[in-house]
């Protein structure tokens, strides 16, 4: 009887299989990479888009003001606890002590990349754990000096176009350091560089939540910025100032009473985007 043969692949096929398949996997990786990123940026702007809607319902229940971007007038008016009746923020607090058991940890009033931090429950101090990073901040411009007090949205001219929450740099761009003053800010700036600063982390931009309410990607020319002391060896990428002076310089506005023609300043053309109204709305 004749001998059935066997099928059988040849070594020669078999590599051809095996090239075919890393082809396809090195053509398919990115795209999904590309893919994961871009449900992260979505995520992201959406988590801002619910912080300006809760932002619009205080100011319309507050005569028209603004939550305020620090802890100078308190907990009560600080916008990471002002705006939480209008996201339904309550959880349970009975692990956290001083200032941080009357705080509402939500994870929606943080970016994607929050779920990417390890560590436990926010007690006080400026440590490393999850809670104590603010990857959205405010703009540090929205409100008043002498006295502090807050602004009212009215005032917001070219609503559009002006900065109100934003990524901010934290534990991602930085690690788990101890003492990090800007990964515990709530609020940010671009003209002050020894600040809190934009984080350039979705696309090589950041997300950026306008006084108007619509929320955007923004990718913008970068500066490489050094992390304020004890830090001041790391750096993270950011955006330029809002001003250049006389020579074209990027520079942080001397005065914020004054106008920016009175310092002879004017708009940096990297930076379109309104972070301040020089002569009405400045930091104290």
């Amino acid at each position: 009887m004749r001998r059935m043969k066997r099928a059988a692949f040849t070594l020669v096929e078999l590599l051809v299989v095996i090239g075919i398949i890393a082809l396809l996997i090195s053509i398919l990786l990115p795209a999904l990479s590309k893919a994961r990123n871009s449900a992260k940026t979505m995520a992201c702007l959406s988590n801002l888009r619910q912080l300006g809607q809760a932002t619009a319902m205080y100011a319309g229940e507050n005569k028209q003001y603004l939550p305020y971007p620090t802890t100078t007038l308190g907990e009560q008016c600080l916008w990471f606890n002002a705006l939480d009746p209008y996201l339904q923020a309550t959880e349970d607090n009975s692990a956290r002590t001083g200032v941080a058991a009357g705080r509402n940890y939500k994870k929606y009033k943080q970016c994607e990349v929050y779920d990417s931090f390890d560590g436990g429950k926010y007690t006080g101090g400026q440590d490393t754990t999850k809670e104590f990073s603010r990857t959205f901040k405010m703009n540090s411009m929205l409100r008043h000096n002498s006295p502090a007090s807050q602004a009212k949205i009215t005032e917001i001219r070219q609503s559009s176009e002006y900065v109100m929450f934003g990524d901010g740099v934290s534990l991602d761009l930085t690690g788990p350091i101890d003492s990090q003053w800007e990964n515990g800010q709530f609020s940010m700036e671009v003209n002050d560089k020894t600040e809190a600063n934009p984080a350039l982390r979705h696309n090589g931009g950041a997300n950026i939540l306008f006084v108007d309410g619509h929320a955007s990607n923004t990718v913008l020319k970068s500066i490489t910025k050094n992390l304020r002391s004890p830090q001041n060896a790391m750096t993270v990428k950011t955006w330029e100032s809002e001003y250049v002076d006389g020579s074209g310089n990027p520079v942080d506005p001397p005065d914020y009473k004054k106008s920016a023609a009175a310092q002879n300043l004017t708009r940096n053309p990297n930076m379109p985007l309104l972070w301040s109204d020089l002569g009405n709305l400045y930091r104290p």
